[in-house]
Order: C-alpha cells, then sequence, then structure tokens
C-alpha cells in the first residue's frame, strides 16, 4: 500500500524537515496542500525535501472553484491550479486536486444551481480547457466531489467521468465530504455499492474521519468518527481498487496510530 501523510505549506515553509518526520513515521508518500498559492521557490524547495526524505509526492491540491474560477477558496484560483499543473513534472507528480464546483461564495454553502445543466457544463468546460495541460505534463486532475457541489453523488460523479471519458480525470474518493450528513449514521448500508460505482473513476483515496460535534457536523482524523474503516477496506479491496491512500485531518502527534489503524482494518 502507499501510504501518503497529508501536509499544508506556506509560501515561506520550508518542508525538508516536516518531510522527514513524516518518513520517520512511516509513511511512504506525501500529499501536499498549498494553503496561500505557490511560487517556484516553494516548488524547489519541495522537489527537494520529498528527494532527501525518500518520500514521493502523490499528488498536491489548492482546490480552485471550477464555478467560481477567480475565486481561491482554500489557496488558489483556477488560473493559478492551471500554472501549478506546468510544475508537476518538476515536482515529480502527475496528480492535482480540485473541487468539482460550487456557485456559492462559501466552498462548503448550498447553492440551487450547484446541480444543473449549466453546472455540469461549465465544470466540462473548464475541465476541457486545462486538457492541453494535462497531457503536456502527462497529469491527471482529480476531482474532489462534495454532497453539496457539482458531483454530489455516485451517480453524478459516474455520468460525469463516463461523458467526459479523459484518461487525464479521476476523483479523489472523499466518502466524509461526499457524504451528507443526515446520512452518516447509516453510511455503512451502501458504503460497497458506493465504492464499486466509483472505483472507475477513483484515483486516489482520502483517508479521514466525519464526525458530529455537539450536533454539527465535523471531519476529523480517521478512527475518531463514524466512517465504518473496516467495511471501507473491505469495499475496496472487493472492488480491486488499487490507488494511494492519503491522511488527512491528522495532527503529526496522531500519524503513528492512525497509521496502524489503517494498515490494520486493510489487512484484517
Amino acid at each position: 500500500m502507499q501510504l501518503a501523510f497529508s501536509i499544508t505549506l506556506g509560501p515561506d515553509d520550508h518542508p525538508g524537515p516536516l518531510a522527514n518526520q513524516v518518513a520517520e513515521l512511516g509513511y511512504n508518500a506525501l500529499h501536499v496542500h498549498f494553503a496561500a498559492g505557490y511560487d517556484p521557490a516553494l516548488a524547489r524547495r519541495l522537489a527537494s525535501a520529498s528527494a532527501e526524505s525518500g518520500l514521493p509526492i502523490v499528488a498536491v491540491s489548492g482546490y480552485a472553484n471550477p464555478l467560481r474560477p477567480a475565486d481561491a477558496p482554500m489557496g488558489m484560483n483556477f488560473d493559478q491550479l492551471a500554472d501549478l499543473i506546468e510544475w508537476l513534472p518538476q515536482l515529480n507528480t502527475r496528480r492535482i486536486i480540485c473541487w468539482s464546483g460550487s456557485y456559492a461564495p462559501g466552498i462548503f454553502e448550498a447553492h440551487p444551481e450547484n446541480q444543473s445543466l449549466a453546472a455540469r457544463a461549465q465544470l466540462r468546460e473548464q475541465i476541457e480547457d486545462l486538457l492541453p495541460l494535462l497531457d503536456e505534463a502527462e497529469a491527471i486532475l482529480l476531482l474532489a466531489p462534495h454532497h453539496r457541489h457539482v458531483l454530489h453523488n455516485p451517480t453524478a460523479i459516474a455520468e460525469f467521468c463516463a461523458e467526459l471519458n479523459s484518461p487525464y480525470l479521476r476523483i479523489l474518493l472523499d466518502l466524509p465530504n461526499l457524504l451528507p450528513p443526515a446520512h452518516w449514521l447509516k453510511h455503512s448500508a451502501t458504503l460497497r455499492q458506493t465504492v464499486a460505482q466509483l472505483a472507475p473513476y477513483v484515483g486516489l483515496l482520502q483517508c479521514q474521519d466525519m464526525c458530529l460535534r455537539d450536533g454539527h457536523a465535523d471531519l476529523c482524523a480517521p478512527g475518531q468518527g463514524l466512517l465504518n474503516y473496516p467495511q471501507l477496506m473491505r469495499a475496496v479491496r472487493a472492488a480491486e481498487l488499487i490507488v494511494p491512500f492519503v491522511v488527512g485531518q491528522t495532527e503529526l502527534s496522531q500519524a503513528a496510530a492512525v497509521r496502524r489503524l489503517i494498515l490494520d482494518h486493510w489487512r484484517t
């Protein structure tokens, strides 16, 4: 299993010591989120840290919003995302993560037009504009679905990916963001079916968890919430899904325990 740990970098960060810590904790790869954009100097420091720690970068993210391309909801707008694609070969990685998109000003807010034909068409147009860059970089765009976005459920995801039918497009399988909180307590009943339906389109599996804190939905480290990890691992094996796993929503102090939890569930 390629098990990556997710780190977040700002423009002035030096990732070398952090990458070394992650390697010492037993992880064998990195996912890197650029929280405030990126620049060539940061990219060079990251490439050096990856090489020196022995941890390949399985994916990078800026989480741009294709339906509001000028916005930078989590560190990067759509033009910056396109620029980052050109840097992927220097980082020796092929995967880059982007939201599937929302018309709402807040990336996690609902909007009545998010599941409209117009929203789907705009998402397709934005992706098609990136295809030459993805082809040149031999890269894959991973769309991160969300239950309030354009790609809001497994059927919408499968239909969209089949329609576009591009080797440069896959999805991030992130169940805590895909599943509506109202379904969290009963998700086990459909988990295997969900993974099987999405498996042909998955390029990366996000390992995080979903929690209810004082009645409010939140995300947390794997094993600290409601996600049925034993059943998820069985569903992934049954679907013969072979992709890197990325641990998110996890502090370094939790990283070793989370790694053991995921590996234990994977082996049982």
